[in-house]
């Protein structure tokens, strides 16, 4: 499984090519001060959750989103040096919309923190009043719904685009026989000389149009 950047709005993608191009990905640290550090620092939360999003095993971040001095090169793997945190984050603008329609939420309530493996919560209830404005909405990606749900919804659209043919079609019929009877209507008018010729061809000729554009 190919592993991704956890950083928000980051594509990079762990990919055989990556170190060539200069590009290396990091675990999370298993220190819990120095974890809580690098989720403060991504200002993530966790859709599901209503909570600061919290790391999983095998969770990374890309070296993108760490200064050049955070690196240890005198080995030939590149690492990370001790108690490095994470500082270069975007926000394009979709994501800073969404931060300030989150901010702008008035019943919006940061549920209880989620606990790290060791029982200890990563970030301390002194600092969400310091870093709840600045947490970026994270847009699930996961399928929520069942595949019996998904296949259900599924249904209906067909079900509604269905009945919407069908519609659509009668509409259609019933302009091709108003059409026939107004011709027919026209060429009557015309045999009784009730209009002239030049008349009956202008309407026979509108007729014509009209069928033309609706059926374009």
């Amino acid at each position: 499984m190919v592993k991704c950047c956890s950083a928000i709005g980051c594509a990079s993608r762990c990919l055989p090519n990556s170190k060539l191009k200069g590009l290396t990905f990091h675990v999370f640290p298993t220190d819990e001060n120095i974890k809580r550090k690098w989720v403060l620092a991504m200002k993530r939360l966790d859709v599901n959750t209503a909570g600061i999003w919290e790391p999983k095993k095998g969770d990374v971040l890309c070296s993108r989103h760490f200064k050049k001095t955070d690196f240890d090169r005198s080995t030939p793997n590149t690492k990370l040096k001790p108690g490095a945190i994470p500082s270069v984050f975007e926000s394009p603008c979709h994501l800073q919309e969404k931060r300030e329609k989150l901010h702008c939420r008035k019943n919006f309530i940061l549920k209880t923190l989620p606990v790290s493996n060791r029982g200890h919560q990563l970030v301390g209830a002194s600092c969400i009043a310091e870093f709840q404005p600045q947490l970026i909405f994270e847009h699930s990606y996961s399928v929520m719904d069942s595949p019996k749900k998904l296949k259900h919804k599924l249904d209906l659209v067909i079900i509604e685009l269905e009945n919407t043919k069908e519609s659509l079609q009668n509409v259609l019929d019933r302009e091709k026989h108003f059409q026939k009877s107004l011709r027919k209507t026209i060429r009557e008018l015309k045999d009784e000389s009730l209009i002239s010729q030049e008349t009956a061809s202008r309407l026979d000729a509108f007729c014509w149009e009209c069928c033309q554009e609706s059926t374009a």
